[in-house]
């Protein structure tokens, strides 16, 4: 199980920084476990015409997840998305969070990959953290 989790991080933190990289922005998106162990990535297909709102995308990812968990068709699902955060009471920082849920596991921590901006467009990728 802990492998699986792993997995989904790991494909959260790559494609977080290929979307940083290339684009300046990230839309919520995420992957998942099927039951033998392989990762899918997990994105909502968005009619350009009628862009949702991020929580919308974000709620909808979530409980089809949750659906094919409780189907037993994933083992376990990441959603990540942006988020501004404050590392202490004089400093915030943009970062990538990563909500991971496991049909094995309860109560797992939400990443963060803190991320910065620079003037010329580049981006530099922090360190990944966890909080419980």
């Amino acid at each position: 199980m802990q492998d699986e989790i792993q997995k989904l991080i790991d494909h959260c933190v790559d494609y977080a920084t290929e979307l940083l990289t290339e684009t300046g922005e990230s839309y919520p998106f995420g992957a998942y476990i099927d039951t033998i162990g392989n990762v899918h990535p997990l994105e909502m297909e968005i009619d350009t015409k009628n862009i949702p709102k991020l929580g919308k995308v974000i709620d909808t990812l979530k409980t089809y997840c949750m659906a094919e968990i409780e189907a037993k068709r994933m083992n376990g699902f990441a959603l990540s998305y942006e988020v501004s955060m404050d590392l202490d009471e004089k400093s915030k920082t943009d970062a990538i969070a990563i909500e991971l849920h496991h049909s094995n596991e309860n109560k797992l921590p939400v990443y963060y990959l803190p991320f910065r901006m620079n003037d010329d467009k580049s981006v530099v990728i922090g360190t990944i953290f966890a909080v419980k």
